[in-house]
């Protein structure tokens, strides 16, 4: 496949996963903010977001998500969740990286929630909430990391000096306005479509995110062992 046309696939696809983050925040906001299930002790001393994080990626761990590079569990660290029990069929060409982006993650829904969201807690809707909120940080998750990671490795083969240059250097490579422009459109235009009509918010949504997947991207190349 040709580099450009690997480029364009990667871009539908983190369209693809916007348009499905935001269809699941437009559940979510159904519901009451509900913040305290980020730190209200559920169960064996976990809050309900963390147990309920820990039970689904222990599900992706069995059915072998975490055996390949480019997939690292979000908060918890792989010896943490359950074994794999199936084998790696195939090798990716994608080196892992030590960075943590869960903090900056939870920042930003935190944040977009309390925009959207009525200012309660509802004890008797933790469990929906809890679901959604896990399902939609581990979208975000993989919408900027892991994907991040796919187009700095692209962009790597195409501009191997990248590596060689300072982080502030190697950020400034990567900004591209036109694009950036394109998503936050993108994910206005598809909001009002999902009936969340606050534009600020979003176009702050938008940033955020482009910024944490700069983060992951930076991070990736200057660990990058190519």
């Amino acid at each position: 496949m040709e580099n450009g046309k690997d480029l364009e696939n990667l871009r539908i696809k983190i369209d693809q996963m916007n348009n499905k983050l935001l269809s699941l925040i437009s559940t979510r906001i159904n519901y009451s903010l509900n913040q305290e299930t980020f730190s209200k002790e559920f169960f064996d001393g976990k809050s309900w977001f963390l147990y309920r994080l820990k039970k689904e990626q222990d599900l992706d761990s069995e059915f072998g998500r975490f055996l390949y590079n480019d997939q690292l569990p979000f908060i918890f660290k792989k010896e943490e969740l359950i074994g794999s029990k199936i084998s790696k069929t195939d090798n990716l060409r994608i080196n892992p990286i030590e960075i943590d982006l869960s903090e900056k993650i939870i920042k930003l829904y935190k944040k977009l929630l309390q925009g959207l969201c009525e200012t309660k807690e509802k004890i008797n809707t933790y469990g929906e909430t809890t679901k959604l909120d896990v399902e939609i940080i581990l979208t975000i998750n993989e919408r900027t990391t892991a994907i991040g990671e796919h187009v700095s490795a692209f962009k790597l083969q195409n501009e191997p000096q990248l590596k060689n240059l300072l982080e502030e250097e190697v950020r400034n490579n990567l900004v591209k306005p036109e694009r950036e422009v394109e998503v936050t459109e993108n994910i206005i235009a598809t909001a009002k479509k999902y009936g969340i009509e606050n534009e600020t918010l979003m176009k702050e949504f938008a940033k955020d995110l482009i910024e944490i997947t700069l983060d992951s991207e930076v991070a990736f190349i200057l660990n990058s062992k190519l």
